[in-house]
Formats: structure tokens, C-alpha cells, sequence
């Protein structure tokens, strides 16, 4: 709270106060991941425009595999289901993200000694999810590109990260001090 009562998401709870604690993570959980999936939806849009000159190309097609098991190559008209359903579940998963991530922040704001580890297994996470895409989901990669996800998942993490930084100043400034010890 600040000294009007109102809520301030960038001031920390206090650790004991835990349904602030929730509602601070949650709120930038939703948050970020609302800007890491708009982050990658405008990036798909711009990549739609340039390559095929058809906007929502990528959420139609990707929509039409994974919910109706259709080859990468079927008929490329716009499915509005398809890139109904395919958004629904890109914005679920970036809301998730976005929730685990400010989890993290939250951990390191309160204990920094915990940061190496979260930002490795944040690391990691990044990592098996692009391979996943590349090699567990070959049709997905295939039609999108290994190098259009990379950079799709580099740019919407660092969205994500600024933003919760920016919402976290006591991290920020614990990152700021680690990097200049």
C-alpha cells in the first residue's frame, strides 16, 4: 500500500502478509505474461506481412495443427477457429510463464542468493521449450522456422524481464549491486 491506500504492485509485501504476496505475484505474473504473449503475436504478425502478406497466416496454420492434426502444407486459407484456439492456448501458456516468472522474482527480491538458480532454471526452461518446438513438433518448426521461434522466445523473455524489473526495484537493485561486486 502506499501512504494513500492505494495498491502499489511495485512495493514489496511483507512475507508475512501472504494473500499480498499472492495477489502481487499473480498481478504481475498476468501481467508479464500478457506482454510476452502480445510481444510474440506482434512479432508472428510482422514475420505474416513480410512473408506471405496475409496477417494471422502463422496462428491459422498453427492453430489447424496442433487442434486438427492437419499436414503444415494443407490449404493455407484463414481458419478463424483455428487462430481462435491457437491464441487461446498461447495466451494460457504466456500466463502461466509470465506467473512462474514473477514467482522467481519475488524468491530473488526476498533472497538473492536464490538468483543464480532461478535465472539458470529459467534458462533451462527457455531452452527444452524451443526444443520442443523444434524437434518434438517438427511440422510447428517446419513451417514457422527454428530462427523466427529463437527470436519470438528472446524478444518476449526480455519483455517479460524488464517489465517484472521495473515492478521489482529491490531486485533491480540486488541485480545492479551483483553485477557491479
Amino acid at each position: 500500500m502506499t501512504k494513500s491506500g492505494a495498491w502499489d504492485g511495485r512495493v514489496g509485501a511483507p512475507a508475512s502478509d501472504l494473500p499480498a504476496l499472492v495477489w502481487r505475484i499473480t498481478e504481475n505474473g498476468v501481467l508479464a505474461g500478457m506482454l510476452g504473449a502480445t510481444v510474440v503475436a506482434v512479432w508472428f504478425l510482422a514475420v505474416d506481412l513480410v512473408t506471405t502478406g496475409v496477417p494471422f497466416h502463422t496462428p491459422s496454420r498453427l492453430g489447424r495443427i496442433i487442434f486438427a492434426g492437419q499436414a503444415p502444407d494443407a490449404a493455407a486459407a484463414l481458419d478463424g477457429a483455428a487462430i481462435f484456439a491457437y491464441t487461446g492456448l498461447h495466451g494460457l501458456l504466456f500466463l502461466w510463464a509470465g506467473t512462474g516468472l514473477a514467482w522467481m522474482f519475488s524468491q530473488f527480491e526476498r533472497n538473492p542468493q536464490v538468483g543464480l538458480v532461478l535465472l539458470l532454471l529459467f534458462v533451462t526452461f527457455e531452452a527444452i521449450l524451443w526444443g520442443v518446438g523444434v524437434t518434438l513438433v517438427p511440422a510447428l518448426a517446419g513451417f514457422v522456422g527454428a530462427w523466427t521461434i529463437l527470436v519470438a522466445n528472446v524478444a518476449s523473455a526480455t519483455a517479460m524481464f524488464l517489465f517484472l524489473l521495473g515492478r521489482h526495484p529491490q531486485a533491480a537493485a540486488r541485480l545492479r549491486d551483483a553485477w557491479l561486486e
